[in-house]
């Protein structure tokens, strides 16, 4: 996933494939150790929010454009919340499905910054070194 040797890693791409899948961009930056990390942390997150949710939140609601930062994850947890969660069988004051719909916000956010800081790493790669005198 790497960009082939001589060529300068596109931030753009990198910000894209982070949404796609979480940690991506980091590795096609190169930085593998990290790209797992985040992968795991933010799916991990995703899921246990998703589980402890009922497997119910992630639908047409306020909650969906934090959850969609998560991008392909969340994408792929959508068809299964739609059908599990059948109007009127919901109990929307269900305190676990809150925390869950929180977890599942929370890593579309984590995947953001993720995202971000790929992004960044790229575009200047320079930026916060210290010069040797």
């Amino acid at each position: 996933m790497t960009p082939p040797a001589g060529s300068k890693p596109n931030p753009l791409l990198a910000l894209i494939l982070g949404w796609v899948i979480p940690g991506a961009g980091h590795a096609y930056a190169g930085r593998w150790g990290k790209a797992t990390l985040f992968f795991s942390l933010i799916t991990g997150l995703l899921v246990a929010g998703f589980i402890l949710g009922g497997l119910t939140n992630i639908q047409w609601n306020l909650w969906l454009a934090p959850q969609l930062c998560a991008g392909g994850p969340t994408l792929a947890l959508w068809p299964l919340s739609e059908h599990f969660g059948t109007p009127g069988t919901i109990d929307w004051a269900d305190r676990l499905r809150e925390v869950g719909t929180l977890y599942t916000a929370v890593a579309g956010f984590l995947n953001l910054l993720v995202m971000m800081d790929a992004y960044i790493k790229l575009a200047y790669p320079h930026e916060g070194r210290k010069e040797d005198a």
